[in-house]
């Protein structure tokens, strides 16, 4: 349920999904553990898990639910590499019947992996991933949290939009690993501003999300400096903001070109 429904709830609602987001978040170091993968590894696996995400058009918290669950799982087994893409259909189907009406069909997931893995031995593998998980899927996304902050611009759709985008782009860099949700959506709003030249970040934004500005500017200078390549760090996601129900969102960011992105940067 969407906390805005429960207005004399929410601040507790917030309060518990803000303990639950430390409890549910992966280890940062975990491919520190893992023999045969890397970061590259993992940033090609989002790739190919944001073009099935959105050939089904999942919502959004399905895909961060998704990797949530992907680097949970990692954060405890280590596999070899021609287990990962079965680890991220795992991953997306679970998160699908968590938070979906009607969730793929496994035959369906299992040929758009090139037919890798039958449907038999995903289901294995989904048996082993909720065992590795506790059957602990609850972990809370960013995009509550971002509905929560966008209140205070009276849910203004350019900068909320901008903003979904930016949340986005934070799945493709590792070092957001280990950043709470609530933080993920404080650094796409703040950053959706600056690059749209919407305001100062007022008390009633730190009110609202939970945080200081000085406390999101290094995830703000990261996803900027991951904003200039878009094509080495997320093209995926790219592609997909670029159409007109997204309001063109990356071909804008991509348009205000490298100096006035670099000049966003927080000093440090």
């Amino acid at each position: 349920m969407d906390p805005s429904f429960v207005s004399e709830y929410q601040a507790e609602i917030f309060a518990y999904k803000r303990e639950m987001e430390i409890k549910h978040l992966p280890d940062p170091t975990y491919m520190d553990r893992q023999v045969e993968l890397s970061w590259h590894y993992r940033v090609r696996l989002i790739e190919w898990l944001v073009e099935v995400h959105d050939r089904f058009d999942l919502l959004q918290e399905t895909m961060h639910l998704c990797i949530n669950y992907l680097d949970r799982f990692l954060s405890k087994i280590s596999i070899p590499i021609d287990q990962l893409q079965l680890a991220g259909t795992v991953a997306l189907l679970l998160a699908s019947k968590y938070e979906e009406i009607q969730s793929p069909a496994i035959a369906e997931l299992s040929f758009l992996g090139g037919d890798a893995y039958p449907p038999s031995r995903i289901r294995q593998a989904e048996i082993g991933m909720l065992r590795a998980l506790n059957y602990d899927m609850g972990a809370p996304g960013p995009m509550s949290f971002l509905r929560r902050i966008s209140r205070v611009d009276d849910f203004d759709i350019e900068t909320r939009t901008l903003a979904k985008y930016l949340v986005d782009v934070t799945l493709c860099d590792h070092r957001f690993i280990g950043v709470p949700s609530s933080m993920v959506a404080a650094v796409g709003y703040r950053a959706s501003m600056l690059l749209l030249d919407s305001g100062e970040w007022t008390a009633q934004h730190e009110h609202y999300s939970g945080y200081a500005e000085y406390t999101l500017s290094a995830g703000i200078n990261v996803l900027l400096t991951m904003l200039e390549q878009p094509s080495q760090t997320h093209q995926a996601l790219f592609n997909k903001y670029k159409h007109e129900q997204f309001m063109e969102s990356s071909t804008y960011v991509q348009s205000l070109g490298l100096a006035k992105l670099r000049s966003l940067h927080y000093s440090s």
